[in-house]
Parts: C-alpha cells; sequence; structure tokens
C-alpha cells in the first residue's frame, strides 16, 4: 500500500510534468499536494472502499507534511545562504586591524552601486526534489527501525511481592491489623507518647514485632513474616490515617516515615 500510494504520487508527477502543468525547475508543493488528493478520493461503496479510501487518505496526508517539511527546509536554507552572502559583503570593510577607529580613507571607491536591486534569494523545489522524497519515505515506512524493548521487572523480584501480597491477603479483614494497631497505640500510649512524639516507622515494627506482631504470623519463613508484617502495618497506617486516626510526614520521597498516633485510650471515649 505504501509503495503503491508513492508510485500513483510519482506517475502524478511526472505527468503533471509531461502535460506542462507544472515546472519541473519549481514544483508548487502545496498545488501538487492539493491535486494529488482531490484524484485520490474514489467513489465510496461499501464498509471496504471506505476503510480502503481512509487508510489511503491518511497515508497521503503523511506524505504531503513531508513535501512541505522539504518545502520549508529549502527556504530555511535559502535564508541562511542570503545571510551569509551579505556577512561576506560586510567582511570587505575591516574595521578592527591595527587599531583603526575612522572609516578607512577613499570610501567612495570601495562602494558600487547596483543598476538594480538584488532578486530575492529562494530555493527552488524541483521534480526530481520531489520524487527523491517521495521514494525515501516510502523505504522508511515499508522497513522502520525495530522498537526497543521495556526492560521487564526480574521474575524473582516480582514472585515474592506477589507472594507476599497473596499472604496477606489470606487474613480474614485486614481491617482487623488496622483495629489491632489502634490499639496497640492507645496500650502504648506513655510509651509512645500520643498526640507528642513522632515514632520512626522502623521502631514501631520493631515494637509491633515484640507485641502484637507474632498473632498475626502464620508462615514459618522468617523473612516472608517479616516483609508480611512491615506491607500490613504500612497499609493499617493508611487506613488509620483516612480516618485521621494517625499522622504520617515524610520529609522527602523514599525516605524514613513517621508516625504520631492521635488516638486515646478506649477508656477515656466513655468518660
Amino acid at each position: 500500500m505504501t509503495a503503491s500510494l508513492a508510485q500513483d504520487a510519482i506517475a502524478l508527477l511526472i505527468d503533471l510534468a509531461e502535460r506542462g502543468e507544472i515546472d519541473p525547475w519549481d514544483v508548487k508543493v502545496i498545488d501538487v499536494i492539493d491535486r494529488f488528493l482531490t484524484e485520490l478520493a474514489p467513489a465510496l461503496n461499501g464498509r471496504e472502499a471506505y476503510d480502503k479510501s481512509l487508510s489511503q487518505s491518511g497515508q497521503a496526508f503523511l506524505y504531503a507534511s513531508m513535501l512541505v517539511l522539504l518545502k520549508a527546509d529549502s527556504l530555511v536554507q535559502a535564508e541562511v545562504q542570503a545571510e551569509e552572502e551579505i556577512l561576506g559583503e560586510a567582511d570587505l570593510f575591516d574595521f578592527h586591524s591595527s587599531d583603526q577607529t575612522a572609516l578607512p580613507p577613499n570610501l567612495e571607491k570601495r562602494l558600487s552601486r547596483r543598476a538594480t536591486a538584488q532578486p530575492p534569494q529562494r530555493r527552488r523545489v524541483t521534480l526530481n526534489d520531489l520524487i527523491a522524497q517521495l521514494q525515501a519515505i516510502a523505504a522508511t515506512l515499508e522497513d522502520p527501525a525495530p522498537r526497543k524493548r521495556l526492560a521487564r521487572p526480574r521474575p524473582q523480584a516480582r514472585s515474592q511481592a506477589v507472594r507476599a501480597i497473596a499472604q496477606l491477603a489470606h487474613q480474614e479483614n485486614l481491617s482487623e491489623m488496622a483495629v489491632a494497631l489502634e490499639q496497640f497505640f492507645a496500650d502504648h500510649e506513655a510509651e509512645l507518647g500520643v498526640d507528642q512524639h513522632w515514632l520512626d516507622f522502623e521502631h514501631l515494627l520493631e515494637l509491633w514485632a515484640n507485641t502484637e506482631g507474632p498473632k498475626f504470623l502464620h508462615s514459618h519463613s522468617s523473612y516472608a513474616a517479616e516483609h508480611r508484617d512491615r506491607v500490613g502495618v504500612f497499609w493499617a497506617l493508611l487506613l488509620l490515617s483516612a480516618q485521621s486516626k494517625v499522622e504520617l510526614s515524610q520529609d522527602e520521597f523514599y525516605q524514613d516515615l513517621k508516625i504520631r498516633p492521635l488516638v486515646v485510650a478506649p477508656e477515656a471515649n466513655l468518660g
């Protein structure tokens, strides 16, 4: 499809040049693109014809954009060449040699008046330029560069994470750990300094593992138990934070987490 479209476009360009409708040495790119798009639209009969026309139109617009880019590059190149010529004329005057600050003598002999104004510089796009560009686009579309494969996580690390989450989900209800953690804060109010001091997450895990943690462990693997307990406590803290029962603080991303319990002993709520 891509090669056929490029061949049709090249055939149209050659036909227009042979009939004298375009100048092979100065092709009007926009006019040629408009002519090609007009002749491309066929009579639509059925879904298959519509899909084919839509695909061809999309490719045609891609070709058109690349040809317009070719024309734009040629105009920019012409402007750069014109600026270089102006700078070359300015180099005829050397104002910086031998500490000379005044104009050079006999300046009138260095200047010459042109009979007519210099015509505007422009870089023409020839028929060969357009054909070469169409062939280059077709070759690029038919032989695209291979996509870079995205780096996938190592199976071992992924399996460990899945195992920890699965083991955690086997508990009857994650809210049970949140309730137990809330009660833990109430029971250790004096030690933790509830509503006054910030508690490091690692310190909380250590206290939790020595008291309430063993009640929630169901595995003989020390690594799995420790990892699951860490994840469970963190999830419970998120739940308590959403209930405004604890405050969570972190100075920077991926840094130490600090906790400040806001709960009080359940007996205090009865008074």
